[in-house]
């Protein structure tokens, strides 16, 4: 019988585990006489062949610490292998090796943990629906807009107003010196938010043919060199311009898509209005749910989810710059940002996408939200349905039929209808819960959800679907 490891744990405060495994006599031995042969067929061992030195030799010519060193990562591999099938901890991820000591052989290690979710009483959260409201004035700014955006200029008979452009020659000299001397300068009059405080509005009311003088001042707080001095300007008005828009009329509205009138128009748009504020609604709704659920659950989950987490945000953000024809560290470099400081300043929204992703996750486990084989095929078919080209739609059916893709699949539907029931639970209108699954279960061991995605992969599959899909 093999002589059993000294194991011992201890919790620590982050939601991991102080694992030490210690050899006895008999497997330190072992041990040695293991790494004695590796030593014997690499080294040079005079009066002998490679790999025939006796034990007791290579021992002596070696010493302990140099003989383990040879199998030191094998042997840590098979310890902890070992250690977990006897001590039995949820673990999240990799072990990380903190110390080595060879006499006796002890491995320390930290070991990170399986995150844990108590949601608490969860149902008696409740949460107003924002609104969702559109009316006519909605669709007149809609219409308004679309008629600004094709609005021409004009020469008008009349004195310039905020919004109109002007022609001018102008002059500007701060002292003696010359700050301005343009000659059909062409000016767009948008008051607050020109170059110096005043200056737009001091064209307003003069015609062509106007001339006029008048001094600003540069604010104390200007990062010009002038500031807090004033400016002297001479203009000349040559032409005034004004935007003229078309009429909103039923031969517009027929300029704007599809439409057959003016009145199909505001009809279309209103619902269109109806749909993406409902749509951003529901959006509103889902985060103030979820932030209320995950201030209500108790959460306890390693470092390396958070790590894995940033790195899966950064992976994402490197895979849409790729797909324009940008690196993540020339486009950070754009930004004034090193990979090392996005990576920092990513620790806190990680920690947040984390702790939604757990509280939906221990959700839909809390409600029994489950996936049909019909809800997956539909949501292939709607997916292949958004697809521009035949070849693409036949392209995402084989990346999303196979069995990970299914896979794929199956997380993003269950978060949808996660998030639907939260969202019905919060507004009081969720269904009551069968008498059996209210009581409390069991939490599933890790070999039990090792068929599962993690709920941090649940949510990046669900990107990856609507990228793909576009």
């Amino acid at each position: 019988m093999t002589e059993p490891l000294i194991i011992s744990t201890s919790p620590r405060d982050d939601h991991q585990l102080d694992m030490t495994i210690q050899l006895g006599p008999e497997r330190t031995e072992q041990a040695l006489q293991r790494g004695a042969k590796v030593v014997a067929k690499k080294a040079k061992i005079p009066g002998f062949r490679p790999g025939k030195a006796p034990y007791v030799t290579v021992l002596r010519m070696y010493g302990k610490v140099a003989v383990l060193g040879e199998i030191l990562d094998n042997l840590g591999e098979e310890v902890y292998k070992e250690a977990l099938e006897t001590a039995k901890p949820d673990i999240y991820g990799q072990a990380a090796l903190e110390d080595v000591k060879f006499d006796p052989v002890t491995f320390k290690l930290i070991v990170p943990l399986r995150p844990t979710v108590d949601l608490g009483d969860y149902r008696s959260i409740r949460l107003d629906v924002p609104a969702a409201t559109v009316g006519e004035a909605d669709v007149d700014a809609a219409l308004d807009a679309a008629r600004a955006s094709v609005a021409t200029l004009q020469t008008v008979e009349r004195a310039a107003a905020l919004g109109d452009s002007v022609l001018v020659d102008i002059k500007g000299a701060v002292s003696e010196e010359t700050i301005m001397d343009n000659q059909d300068w062409q000016l767009t009059l948008r008051g607050e938010g020109g170059w110096l405080p005043g200056f737009d509005e001091a064209f307003v009311g003069l015609s062509a043919g106007d001339e006029k003088a008048f001094e600003l001042s540069y604010p104390e707080d200007s990062s010009s060199r002038f500031k807090g001095q004033v400016a002297s300007f001479q203009v000349t008005v040559k032409e005034v311009k004004a935007k003229v828009q078309p009429e909103a009329d039923d031969e517009f509205a027929k300029t704007l898509g599809d439409y057959t009138d003016l009145a199909d128009y505001r009809a279309r748009k209103l619902a269109e209005l109806t749909g993406e504020r409902t749509k951003e609604a529901t959006e509103k709704l889902n985060e103030a749910a979820v932030d209320a659920l995950v201030e209500r659950a108790t959460i306890a989950y390693p470092p390396a989810a958070v790590d894995d987490t940033v790195h899966q945000m950064m992976s994402d953000l490197e895979s849409r710059l790729s797909n324009i024809g940008y690196a993540l560290a020339d486009y950070l470099r754009l930004n004034g940002k090193t990979v090392q400081q996005y990576h920092d300043e990513l620790h806190e929204p990680a920690e947040k996408r984390l702790k939604g992703q757990l509280v939906i996750a221990e959700l839909a486990k809390a409600e029994g939200i489950t996936v049909s084989d019909e809800e997956k095929q539909a949501e292939l078919d709607r997916l292949a349905g958004r697809a521009e080209t035949p070849e693409n739609a036949t392209a995402l059916r084989e990346v999303f039929g196979s069995e990970a893709g299914l896979r794929v699949i199956e997380a993003d539907v269950r978060s949808d209808k996660t998030l639907a029931r939260l969202r019905a639970i919060v507004t009081g209108q969720a269904p009551e819960l069968p008498a059996a699954s209210a009581e409390p279960t069991e939490t599933p061991s890790a070999e039990d959800e090792a068929s599962e995605p993690p709920a941090a992969e649940a949510a990046e599959s669900a990107e990856a679907v609507s990228q793909a899909a576009e």
